[in-house]
């Protein structure tokens, strides 16, 4: 339900906005959820490895809290100051302000994660789908009042998208009550150091190459035919996320090998049906681009397809990850192959974006995406025999 409302949320801007208008505004959000994900510092994983019970004075929940305080203020801050010269870089100036609303709101969205995940980790999972639910739902309860009293344009939908996250922090305070005043965790920095790897690994692995690549060597047009089905596509990362979040305590419960393949096998039926799925949205692209976001994203049909590819790599590779993660403990090696991905990954748009323009930026995701699952299939392969 949840995937669903986001989901129109991105099936109604690109129509409202435009090729143009839409590629600058999926450029801003992409920033946002990178200055997010450098925020996160890998917390709400460290939630998930260590919160469980229903105690209202779990100290990891107010250690993590405080640290979700400062580090989103910490980089709200300075994304604030950086924009200007993001925006320089980016060749377009005139994004500034919208630079600045993404950083801004980060400290929102950092405490919408905070519930989720902290949720997730008591196993309420309807609860934390609420708390997504209630964010998500407010964006086009205000977008459809907004274009009803109001000219809807660049400027606005992104305030709405970004200032939307207050509801979801309000909603997930009154589904999850804990108390700030707690007993001190013994070793806080077993907390934070579990976390650096996999922090470092999301900071790394969300930063936009696509659409800064696009932005810069192609254009915004070019950007928006790109963004418009990734972001039909980004059902997947949100389907993944909560998958992810569902393997990591059973994951973290097994202590023999057995136990752990046999889960991991049974898992790959949600990866097979995910498979299926995006296979039949790829065979009918066209016509699922054309009826989405109308005749003026005609070309992103091709770009759909390819993307396609990618996302099934994507999602496959969720359950070697959560097994290295969760039952391996070893998040350094995760890391370690998403700076091999980053590294393919900015190569091959160096290469292929100025040739093939949008076409080039989805190729370049799927090979890179590929190359990953399958180094990732290996080692947990590897350690599991």
């Amino acid at each position: 339900v949840n995937i669903f409302i986001a989901g129109l949320f991105f099936v109604f801007v690109p129509r409202i906005l435009g090729p143009s208008d839409f590629g600058i505004f999926a450029t801003v959000v992409a920033t946002g959820i990178l200055a997010t994900n450098i925020a996160n510092f890998g917390i709400d994983s460290g939630i998930l490895r260590f919160v469980s019970g229903r105690e209202k004075n779990n100290p990891y929940l107010a250690l993590a809290f405080k640290a979700y305080l400062v580090l989103g203020l910490l980089i709200a801050g300075m994304g604030f100051l950086i924009s200007p010269l993001l925006a320089h870089l980016l060749g377009y100036n005139q994004i500034t302000p919208l630079l600045r609303i993404a950083f801004i709101s980060t400290i929102f969205i950092l405490f919408t994660n905070f519930y989720v995940a902290a949720l997730q980790a008591r196993k309420e999972f309807v609860k934390a789908s609420l708390v997504n639910i209630s964010s998500n739902l407010s964006k086009l309860v205000i977008l459809a009042i907004a274009a009803v009293f109001f000219s809807i344009g660049l400027y606005l939908i992104t305030i709405i998208f970004f200032f939307t996250t207050i509801i979801s922090v309000i909603a997930g305070r009154v589904l999850l009550p804990f108390e700030l005043k707690s007993k001190s965790v013994k070793n806080p920095l077993a907390f934070f150091n579990y976390n650096l790897w996999i922090a470092l690994s999301l900071i790394i692995a969300s930063i936009p190459l696509d659409n800064y690549f696009l932005l810069k060597l192609a254009g915004p047009i070019q950007t928006g035919l790109y963004a418009a089905p990734f972001k039909i596509l980004t059902f997947v990362y949100q389907f993944a996320g909560n998958f992810i979040r569902v393997l990591a305590p059973r994951f973290s419960s097994f202590d023999t090998k057995e136990k752990t393949k046999m889960f991991a096998l049974k898992s790959f039926g949600i990866v097979i049906l995910m498979t299926f799925a995006l296979i039949v949205l790829a065979v009918f692209g066209t016509i699922l681009v054309s009826l989405v976001f109308g005749d003026d994203y005609a070309a992103s049909a091709q770009i759909f397809r390819v993307l396609s590819l990618g996302f099934i790599f994507f999602f496959a590779g969720t359950v070697p990850s959560a097994i290295i993660l969760y039952y391996l403990g070893k998040s350094q090696i995760v890391f370690i192959l998403t700076l091999i991905k980053i590294f393919i990954f900015a190569l091959l748009l160096y290469y292929l974006v100025p040739k093939m323009q949008a076409i080039g930026a989805a190729v370049s995701y799927s090979i890179a995406e590929g190359v990953t699952f399958l180094l990732l299939s290996i080692y947990s392969f590897w350690r599991l025999k």
